[in-house]
């Protein structure tokens, strides 16, 4: 009775922070939807432990077994990206960075989404402390958005007194490795001066930004600057991460 008392609470926590997370902009990906999917399974598992028991017979045990060792390991993994993920190092910038990239996010309607607008406020603070560099802002136009990321951002920055010269629209970009391989095109078309590069982004992403910066950019200097996300927020950003940083290490090469 117990475990069904906890498991139904657990399934009912992870459904109402899944819709605070739609709600603000996360977006129906899997940081969304697989803590619910997952307590639900609990949730059945919990109600249905008799009859499975009784259906499945002599290999009820082994598949227990392998379920419980499959969700440990899973769960070790996913501990560990996790360490690694919040513990990634933000160094101080001495240099005179030439570029600001700004990762995009969801946006609603024509403004931009909870976790985006943390970036682009992150943003202007960086782009005032640095008055000689310029900013990308890469995002693309999602399926259900009315305009393209890059574009409500740059309107966002422009709001808050960062000069329109100072900012290039990448908007062809459907994911972060798109986001950077697009914008280093711009920056070869552009001829724009690329010795020193931040990649800016939510704390949670950075890590996996980092990664494939590094591969896109090679030889440049290249500075990681966090941005705050809110903590119901920031637990779909990083079950998503942890999925796409193991996609990432293993396919996104340029």
């Amino acid at each position: 009775m117990i475990a069904k008392i906890c498991f139904t609470a657990t399934f009912l926590i992870s459904l109402a922070l899944a819709g605070f997370q739609l709600a603000n902009g996360a977006g129906f990906g899997i940081g969304v939807w697989s803590p619910p999917l997952y307590f639900f399974l609990l949730f059945a598992a919990a109600y249905t432990h008799r009859y499975l028991k009784k259906a499945l017979k002599k290999f009820y045990k082994p598949l227990i077994r392998a379920f419980y060792t499959a969700m440990a390991l899973f769960c070790i993994a996913f501990a560990l990206v996790c360490v690694y993920i919040i513990n990634y190092p933000q160094y101080d910038i001495y240099d005179y960075p030439n570029l600001v990239i700004v990762l995009g996010a969801k946006t609603i309607r024509y403004e931009p989404a909870a976790v985006l607008a943390r970036r682009l406020d992150k943003a202007i603070e960086t782009l005032k402390a640095h008055p000689g560099a310029l900013c990308i802002v890469a995002g693309g136009q999602g399926p259900d958005a009315i305009i393209t990321e890059a574009a409500a951002m740059r309107q966002y920055l422009i709001n808050h007194n960062i000069a329109e010269e100072r900012i290039i629209k990448e908007n062809r970009s459907s994911d972060t490795f798109q986001n950077l391989l697009f914008s280093r095109e711009i920056i070869e078309q552009d001829n724009i001066n690329d010795g020193h590069i931040i990649i800016l982004t939510s704390e949670f992403h950075i890590p996996r930004a980092m990664m494939l910066a590094r591969r896109i950019f090679g030889d440049a200097y290249l500075y990681a600057v966090k941005a705050d996300t809110p903590f119901a927020l920031f637990s779909a950003g990083m079950t998503r991460e942890f999925f796409a940083f193991v996609k990432s290490f293993i396919f996104d090469r340029a």
